[in-house]
């Protein structure tokens, strides 16, 4: 799941901040810019409302003033350049394409490099091969930790208290459902120490059928998980062919990072 795609629950206690994220979210999504009433039907807000916060962004740079359609908005600079800046905060990226570069065309796959960000992993580098699919992942995707198997590598080197916590704070708290049925902490924590073990995590795509996605953790000087490399691919390939190779090159990427 984007995090642009998450749900929001219960009533808003900053309903501008929410206005101005649902603003840009909508110009995102849009292939051209949009006039104020465009905007203000998409978002359900009254156009009053829609108007303050379009200029409260417009001083921010947030958003700009379209030239060829008058009176029309679309996405300024500044969020570009904080997107960016987020992005270069990353001293891992450079040094994950040329290590990405060889292990692409070693497995002949597109590989991928994810971080935490918060409870979630999020991908921020991605090499692809000119001759597989992308498999639906792109720079900026997100999803819960327990949902990916980047980010069930890189919890299974967290300690057990920060397992738990976790447990308790994204998997109990929102209970079972169909898509997600009930999931223990034994078996939680029963998966994280095998993932520990064998030194990758193996999981199904949740929007692809078919499609699996294997991970490995980065891991500093002190063991600690850094980011996840990971690489998509179907139910023919053959796993341990490209568990070593990934694993190989999170060693490599571990050692120059120091």
């Amino acid at each position: 799941m984007n995090l642009l795609d998450c749900p929001l629950s219960g009533k808003s206690k900053a309903p501008a901040v929410d206005g101005a994220f649902d603003i840009m979210q909508t110009l995102v999504q849009s292939t051209l810019p949009l006039s104020l009433s465009e905007i203000a039907v998409r978002v359900n807000m009254p156009v009053t409302s829609c108007h303050r916060i379009i200029n409260a962004l417009l001083r921010r740079g947030l958003l700009v003033q379209d030239l060829q359609r008058r009176k029309s908005y679309c996405l300024g600079a500044a969020l570009f350049q904080m997107a960016s800046a987020a992005y270069f905060q990353q001293p891992i990226v450079p040094l994950f394409h040329s290590i990405a570069d060889v292990l692409k065309n070693e497995l002949h796959q597109a590989v991928n490099l994810n971080v935490l960000a918060g409870s979630h992993t999020l991908v921020v580098a991605h090499v692809p091969w000119p001759f597989a699919p992308s498999h639906g992942v792109y720079v900026g995707l997100s999803n819960a930790l327990h949902r990916t198997a980047a980010g069930k590598a890189m919890m299974s080197m967290h300690p057990p208290a920060i397992q738990t916590r976790y447990w308790e704070t994204h998997i109990e708290h929102h209970g079972p459902t169909a898509e997600h049925p009930l999931y223990p902490l034994e078996t939680w924590r029963q998966e994280l120490a095998e993932i520990r073990r064998v030194g990758y995590a193996l999981s199904q795509t949740e929007t692809l059928a078919g499609v699996f996605t294997l991970a490995a953790p980065v891991l500093n000087r002190h063991g600690e998980p850094l980011a996840a490399l990971a690489v998509c691919f179907d139910t023919q390939r053959d796993i341990r062919s490209i568990a070593t190779p990934l694993i190989q090159a999170t060693w490599q990427l571990s050692a120059r990072l120091g």
